[in-house]
């Protein structure tokens, strides 16, 4: 949304996700399945709310993340909550 000055009003959340190891990948996708984000150890990015997967390992299971405010995670809290079906990447005009 922008204001009648052109400026975004859009309200972007801090987002933080620590790898277990200092090296270990972490990917951001939203609940598209199209890739946002890709850090090495920590992820420490500023998103719009809404319904992203994450994961730590390409091909492994994909956990759920909704952003409604600021959030801070580590890899071993995301692993003890529950795993999500990994979304169908929908490609538009192919």
């Amino acid at each position: 949304m922008t204001t009648s000055t052109g400026v975004s009003s859009a309200k972007y959340f801090r987002l933080v996700i620590e790898a277990d190891a200092r090296d270990g990948p972490i990917w951001l996708a939203d609940d598209g399945g199209h890739l946002v984000q890709k850090a090495i150890g920590v992820l420490d990015t500023h998103i719009l709310p809404g319904q992203y997967v994450v994961d730590s390992a390409l091909g492994g299971p994909t956990y759920p993340v909704t952003l409604k405010g600021g959030l801070r995670l580590t890899e071993g809290e995301m692993r003890s909550g529950p795993s999500c079906p990994r979304p169908k990447v929908r490609l538009i005009g192919g």
